[in-house]
């Protein structure tokens, strides 16, 4: 199996590295300081990348590669890569995120009661965790803005140094500590953003069906369903921006506890512990607004921006989501722009009795 997955991962480097042998290529390194409430205050290195993979068609959007290293003052490292290629005059598509980290963390169990109420210390929620994700991609266009492709999903979690109160979590015991997730998939997409990575204008609708069983390598067979609604409108000029987001996931079968619907991330309400909150079925809406200032293009101020946002999050047990214990969350962040479009951010969040600080590549969504 070990075979198969080095083949995959080598694949997707080659077709990269053929893109950029053909491409004109603009880098951007960076060196910053970081927190983030899971890996406490962070040393980050690393750089963004933005090629045309297609000289043919130069009115595509640039394909980009953003590499993060980072270590934190907690004892955890990381090291992140994101891809997002078109290829072909935009009829193919390749996008992959890898994440590999290894942190001392907190496991609350699942369902909200637990999140809400379960008390962090190392008695009751710590551990020590190994996790690695790859997510590639690949689209085709179907017809107009359309597109229709597979997933491929591979994961895997080995918990360590873990505490008495997650050994006698029932989830925790069900799966144990070391999790291997491989899947397979189907999504289909519309997408009509003007520059995907970070749209001032357009609409993203995807749906993507995962499966993960014995026999492509998982220890456990369950599947996935999940919806993703983004909206974008430009507001009064080019760099002023109304986005909103509606998401759902749910998971069926036999469940990882590593794998559960998690709610607070980087990546939606920004005001939570990564982890703290997780069940099945997860679902968050988010309005957001972003603002660049008014300042010509050569301009070193027009490089600067904020952004603002309000959102709300719910979990639940079955496929439909719980709203009558809701997780709020609202904030606000700083914008850098290294490159057209690609853009450093430090968002701060606040939530139902919690607040997080984040420094990421890129807009949320």
């Amino acid at each position: 199996m070990a075979y198969w997955r080095l083949f995959t991962v080598s694949a997707a480097a080659l077709l990269v590295a053929l893109s950029l042998a053909q491409a004109e290529v603009k880098l951007v390194p960076f060196v910053a300081p970081a927190y983030t409430p899971e890996l406490g205050f962070l040393f980050n290195a690393g750089g963004a990348m933005t090629w045309n993979a297609d000289p043919a068609h130069p009115d595509i959007p640039r394909s980009s590669l953003t590499l993060t290293a980072a270590y934190g003052t907690v004892g955890a490292f990381l090291l992140q890569a994101r891809l997002v290629s078109f290829l072909e005059g935009d009829r193919t598509r390749i996008n992959a995120l890898i994440d590999v980290r290894d942190q001392p963390d907190h496991y609350f169990g699942v369902g909200f009661d637990n999140g809400f109420s379960r008390p962090q210390g190392p008695d009751t929620t710590a551990l020590r965790r190994t996790w690695w994700s790859a997510d590639p991609t690949l689209l085709r266009r179907l017809a107009g803005p359309l597109y229709g492709g597979a997933v491929l999903q591979l994961s895997g979690t080995l918990a360590r140094d873990v505490s008495e109160g997650v050994a006698a979590d029932p989830d925790y015991q069900r799966h144990g500590a070391q999790v291997v997730n491989t899947g397979m998939g189907l999504t289909l997409q519309l997408d009509t953003r003007d520059v995907p990575i970070n749209a001032q204008k357009g609409v993203f609708l995807a749906a993507t069906w995962t499966f993960f069983g014995r026999a492509l390598g998982a220890t456990t067979e369950w599947h996935a369903l999940s919806a993703d609604y983004r909206h974008y409108v430009t507001l009064f000029r080019a760099g002023t921006t109304l986005a909103w987001q509606v998401k759902y996931r749910a998971a069926f079968g036999d469940v990882p506890w590593s794998e559960m619907t998690q709610v607070g991330t980087p990546f939606d309400l920004r005001a939570y512990r990564w982890g703290q909150y997780r069940d099945r079925t997860g679902f968050t809406a988010l309005v957001e607004f972003r603002f660049m200032l008014p300042f010509p293009p050569e301009s070193l101020w027009s490089h600067l921006g904020f952004a603002a946002w309000g959102g709300l999050g719910a979990l639940s047990p079955t496929a439909l989501p719980n709203f009558t214990q809701v997780l709020p969350s609202a904030g606000a962040g700083l914008r850098v722009e290294l490159m057209r479009r690609v853009t450093l951010r430090l968002d701060v969040g606040f939530g139902r009795g919690s607040r997080a600080v984040y420094f990421n590549f890129l807009e949320a969504f």
